[in-house]
């Protein structure tokens, strides 16, 4: 999981910025970010009779070790059109770790400690998006460094996997239970996937220039987004513990409440050297919260077989959401400015309220 979030992490703010100084439009950028997202959607039919047939320990050491490569082949060549391809096959060896590992976590994890040991999981990924932008910082944006590094920090994460053993795996679907009849199962679970990674992704990618744009520099906007990652890496884990003791759903509808008042508040706040550093720090574990309690939700409501099928459908969601968010948002910054990012953002956060607030108030 770390690997997954650290090629999120540093790919799409690393490529923005590129692309931004070759002169390449925000709408053109935001497509070259859902060409990485919407390999979910080849991928999704796929993984799991792969990961019936292949043991996930393998399929991951393939994934990481192409990925390193790919990354390598990005830097040598950064031209928009080429990377088009290229995100998308990256996208893809993505996916599948984050399917794989996703389906393993929630298979081994208790009901009764699912919120904690989920909280883990995501605050080693919030680690990996963390090293993205500090990764940035300390290479800089330009040249073949931070793409060299990139790929040495993945091979790193990577060396684990070739101590896995041969493990069980329940990782096929049940084949009568399509993805439509899955995500109808729990859509309020699925879309809050979609609103997250619209919002996630869409802030990775334009925050630097949304930054730039208030006057900071590019290292300045670069270290608020580490505090991001930093604060999901720390808040979650309290947090965790706290969803396995109160209703999910309430708190879901909490949190994207609370993340929506963040969003709102932001640019009053971004230029303030003392209040900015802490807003974004506990931004930060509020908003990741998101993704946290939705696979504790997948894990409570999916069991045996059909769990991997449904780790599948959310994972498809977050494709989604990432195609969607950062292509809308880019539009929008053409269209009305580079300020109306997180207004953009909140947007997507207001339209998926309804749904688990509904839920809760079903439940109760």
């Amino acid at each position: 999981m770390g690997v997954v979030n650290l090629v999120y992490g540093i790919t799409f703010p690393l490529l923005a910025l590129v692309l931004d100084a070759q002169q390449v439009s925000k709408t053109l950028i935001g497509l070259s970010t859902m060409s990485q997202a919407a390999a979910i959607f080849f991928i999704a039919p796929i993984a799991p009779r792969l990961l019936r047939r292949v043991q996930a320990g393998r399929v991951m050491q393939l994934s990481a070790l192409l990925l390193a490569l790919l990354f390598i082949l990005a830097g040598a060549i950064p031209n928009v059109w080429f990377w088009f391809p290229l995100r998308f096959v990256m996208g893809a060896l993505n996916a599948l770790l984050w399917i794989s590992s996703e389906a393993l976590i929630n298979g081994l994890a208790p009901d009764h400690q699912r919120g904690r040991i989920i909280s883990v999981y995501s605050s080693v990924g919030a680690a990996g998006f963390a090293l993205g932008p500090l990764l940035l910082i300390l290479t800089g944006s330009t040249g073949m460094l931070p793409f060299l590094a990139t790929s040495g920090m993945i091979l790193a994460a990577a060396l684990p996997l070739f101590l896995v053993q041969r493990q069980a795996h329940e990782s096929g679907p049940d084949a009568r239970t399509g993805f439509w009849k899955i995500f109808l199962l729990a859509p309020a679970v699925m879309l809050a996937n979609l609103a997250y990674a619209a919002a996630a992704e869409s802030m990775i990618t334009f925050f630097p220039l949304y930054g730039m744009h208030f006057g900071l520099s590019e290292q300045a906007a670069l270290a608020l987004m580490t505090l991001v990652g930093f604060g999901s890496m720390i808040l979650i884990l309290p947090l965790g513990w706290m969803a396995d003791r109160v209703d999910k759903m309430g708190m879901l509808s909490l949190i994207i409440l609370l993340s929506m008042a963040g969003l709102l508040l932001m640019p009053l706040v971004i230029q303030h050297a003392v209040i900015a550093p802490v807003f974004f720090f506990i931004f930060g574990g509020i908003e990741g919260m998101i993704y946290t309690l939705g696979v504790t939700l997948v894990g409570e409501r999916f069991k045996g077989a059909l769990l991997a099928g449904a780790s599948t459908v959310f994972t498809t969601c977050w494709g989604a959401g990432t195609v969607l968010g950062p292509l809308v948002v880019g539009m929008g910054m053409d269209r009305v400015g580079v300020e109306s990012m997180a207004l953009i953002v909140c947007l997507f956060f207001a339209l998926y309220l309804p749904l688990p607030l509904r839920a809760w108030f079903r439940n109760r």
